[in-house]
């Protein structure tokens, strides 16, 4: 199409989309001709016809090994006429077994970028002060406390401790959130800036952005799915390095010590499930210590461990998880739902009960998938998602009595 044929952005707006009699969306045979038009200038088109169910145009096409290519410069083509060519392959006639690749184009999404950054501030404020509490709470921990004082004899300041626990956790979800911001940027999806959720017990249930536009192409939405986990990796890996280096070593002696206080104020103590990269950490730091010494977690550490246990649980391949919608990128529609289930199975399998129902529920249905779902993903993240599920392995405490207590 030539410079002079394009219509203006008005002109697309009125003439995209009409209502037939009935109130049902149909497009103008006239507009019909030019849309054809556009989508012949990247693709050989076969035929076109118009979907029974919604009076939307759909063209039969051929693919090729550039298909991914072309379906980029298709979109950018129909981003004047305020429309996205939805890629699938389908059975156009059942019981064929013959698929079809076809491209229906829809309306675009409208754009519904914030006016206001008021309640993501309001959220997070929140959130702070949740996280805060709970810090105070681990921080002045009765035999946390008694370690400092009365066994090591040095000044404690539960403040300080009750910040660095704050600080910890709160770079670990907000910066994973971040994560899955900078590739939407990267990909030009519209998405929101995170929402923390405030809560109780470790202050927070984490944080979330608002997808507002679907991700162009299967990489896309890999990218989209791994990197807050990868980001929130990272930053855990780095908190749990800090926190051990600050957790406290006690000798038999004073462990021995330790018990009797718990013992006299109607306490006891509990060993924390620890993760498998949790372990090797530990390994690293405490080399050359002798056996039969006993460590107390540090809150810091300890907001690693939650790290550790969000980013394991959110990249189980289930729906519309992080870990979901990289499954999803891989495998494609005909099997995620199958391994959505493969994940909930397994989260029942390793204890995590609650967390299985909630995605039963809530993330087991079908992913709408991205608007290009015939270009397959690249062969690097066709490699690197498979070893990503490692995360998980390395990540997921095992489930004990003692799971709740922060504390061994």
């Amino acid at each position: 199409m030539s410079d002079e044929e394009k219509p203006t952005p008005e002109e697309s707006r009125t003439e995209t989309v009409f209502s037939d009699s009935q109130g049902q969306p149909s497009i103008a045979d006239s507009y019909l001709l030019r849309l054809r038009d556009i989508v012949k200038e990247e693709f050989v088109v076969n035929y076109a016809y118009i979907d029974a169910s919604d009076n939307l145009p759909i063209f039969v096409v051929e693919v090729d090994s550039k298909m991914k290519e072309r379906s980029h410069r298709l979109t950018k083509r129909l981003q004047p006429h305020n429309l996205l060519a939805v890629i699938r392959t389908v059975e156009l006639f059942e019981g064929t077994g013959e698929k079809s690749t076809v491209i229906k184009l829809i309306p675009a999404p409208p754009s519904r970028k914030a006016s206001s950054y008021t309640m993501n501030i309001i959220l997070f404020v929140a959130t702070v002060i949740t996280v805060l509490f709970a810090g105070w709470f681990f921080a002045t921990n009765p035999a946390f406390v008694y370690i400092y004082v009365n066994i090591f004899g040095i000044p404690y300041n539960p403040y300080l401790v009750m910040v660095a626990y704050t600080i910890a956790l709160l770079a670990i979800i907000g910066l994973h959130e971040f994560g899955h911001v900078g590739a939407s940027r990267y990909h030009n999806v519209e998405a929101s800036l995170p929402y923390f959720i405030p809560g109780f017990y470790y202050g927070t249930f984490g944080a979330l952005i608002v997808q507002r536009s679907p991700p162009p192409t299967r990489d896309s939405l890999f990218d989209l799915g791994i990197s807050g986990p990868v980001v929130g990796f990272v930053i855990s890996v780095v908190v749990v390095v800090v926190g051990l280096l600050m957790s406290p070593i006690l000798s038999p002696a004073e462990f021995a010590q330790l018990s009797a206080f718990l013992s006299s104020i109607g306490l006891t103590s509990s060993p924390l499930p620890t993760p498998l990269l949790f372990d090797l950490i530990w390994g690293v730091i405490t080399f050359g210590i002798p056996s039969g010494y006993t460590a107390y977690i540090h809150p810091v550490a300890f907001a690693g461990w939650v790290g550790f246990l969000i980013t394991a649980l959110n990249y189980f391949p289930i729906g519309q998880l992080d870990g979901g919608h990289v499954s999803r990128a891989l495998v494609g529609p005909r099997y995620h739902r199958l391994v959505s289930f493969v994940g909930i199975f397994l989260l029942f399998i390793f204890g995590y009960w609650f967390m299985a129902m909630i995605a039963f529920f809530l993330f087991a249905g079908q992913h709408p998938g991205p608007v290009d779902d015939v270009s397959p993903v690249s062969k690097w993240r066709m490699i690197l998602g498979p070893l990503s599920y490692v995360m998980v392995v390395l990540l997921l405490p095992p489930l004990t009595i003692g799971f709740l207590l922060p504390f061994p």
